[in-house]
């Protein structure tokens, strides 16, 4: 049964359902991409290449088997562009569309600086006050 179908039948909200199932062990935990995706992430932008990779990212690093082949070649082509391209992903909520995400804008690519060390991301003042150049690590995004 659905958590909707669930809730109907006793007279409760779907989330009363979730919270009792989960407090009895009954659901799957979710994967948390925290290290990852540190922001808060706008509906829209949920599906931009940069946010796909990075959750795919934190999968793999969570040993997560049941990834498919070929999206572990794309994660891995991707982290090559970017660190050839001396990169680290950036999140802006306001980010209008640029090559990281050209549809819907949000994330974006910034220069590489010696502070980031071996990070891929880069959670600071930075990506969300000041309006940053964005880059292009292939040229072809």
């Amino acid at each position: 049964m659905t958590y909707e179908e669930i809730a109907a039948l006793y007279g409760v909200t779907k989330g009363a359902v979730y919270w009792q199932l989960r407090d009895s062990g009954q659901v799957k935990t979710r994967p948390d991409h925290k290290k990852y995706i540190p922001w808060t992430v706008k509906t829209e932008h949920a599906h931009a290449r940069p946010v796909m990779m990075l959750r795919l990212l934190s999968r793999r690093e969570q040993g997560d088997t049941k990834i498919p082949a070929v999206k572990l070649r794309m994660l891995d082509k991707w982290l090559a562009e970017i660190k050839t391209a001396k990169v680290v992903v950036c999140y802006r909520r306001d980010m209008v569309p640029n090559p990281a995400s050209p549809t819907t804008g949000g994330f974006y690519y910034s220069k590489r600086r010696p502070e980031d060390g071996d990070m891929i991301i880069r959670y600071d003042a930075d990506c969300d006050n000041a309006v940053p150049k964005v880059e292009n690590p292939t040229g072809s995004m």
